[in-house]
């Protein structure tokens, strides 16, 4: 009986003018989140994610949009042990949300590049997946990707400053570092300073000259070194913070000239 009924419905289908077969498939709902590696969603705060769907086989872009929202809660994301299929995401958590008229499966790239808010620190990461007519992708989390990485700022120097040679004088160096979320790194948070690795990459004509550690500054996410160069110059300075377990890591650059 059950074989009769698909093959009356498929006859119905088959013979059924097209734009009515199509109106019989509902539009498919999505919910996109984008979290950062080992830390909360990235959202509203760091500009968002841009996120893009494209079909495999055409190469045409089906939805682009950017996450927002909020970060989401601390405790249930950053839990020391987290449950198999646990839903960290709620009703304020970042995310993009739409719906498209699919009417067969589809092979796509799902990619999303953030923060859009930190353009030095942006990297893409991307899955591919196949998308069903009428399947739910809402419920639970989505479909979450996750960016790797540190969204760092090198405060000072300045990009191409003019600094006057004292010998006396070092030169300061002042970087901010957060998590792609946001998140502030910072004594009694789920990111304390001393689980990452900072440093300070002296570059001279392209010749590599020293890496100093940087120390953290005592206020969130703010980390300091004071650094002596003896002689004129223009000098590349590219600070990267690594975090020692997950493997990641971030970026930033600027230059200065020291002046007679």
């Amino acid at each position: 009986m059950r074989f009769l009924t698909i093959f009356a419905m498929s006859t119905f289908l088959f013979f059924m003018p097209v734009a009515q077969a199509q109106e019989l498939v509902p539009d498919t709902n999505f919910v996109i989140t984008v979290k950062a590696r080992d830390a909360k969603f990235v959202g509203t705060a760091m500009g968002g994610a841009l996120v893009t769907i494209r079909d495999r086989r055409t190469g045409d872009i089906l939805i682009h949009g950017n996450t927002s929202g909020g970060t989401g809660d601390t405790k249930k994301i950053m839990s020391d042990k987290p449950a198999r299929d646990a839903i960290l995401v709620d009703d304020d958590t970042a995310k993009l949300q739409f719906s498209l008229e699919i009417f067969e499966p589809i092979p796509v790239t799902i990619s999303a590049t953030g923060p859009v808010g930190q353009a030095q620190a942006s990297i893409t990461v991307s899955e591919d997946m196949i998308l069903i007519p009428g399947k739910d992708y809402t419920q639970g989390n989505g479909i979450m990707l996750e960016l790797p990485g540190f969204a760092v700022d090198v405060l000072n120097p300045p990009i191409n400053a003019k600094i006057k040679l004292d010998p006396k004088k070092p030169v300061p160096l002042h970087v901010n570092i957060v998590k792609m979320c946001g998140c502030h790194i910072a004594p009694n948070t789920p990111w304390p300073p001393e689980r990452y690795e900072v440093d300070a990459h002296i570059y001279v004509d392209d010749i590599y000259i020293k890496s100093f550690p940087m120390e953290y500054k005592g206020q969130a996410s703010q980390f300091i070194k004071n650094i002596q160069i003896p002689d004129t110059g223009t000098y590349r300075l590219i600070v990267t913070a690594f975090d020692k377990v997950t493997k990641e890591a971030g970026m930033d650059a600027t230059s200065f000239t020291l002046t007679e």
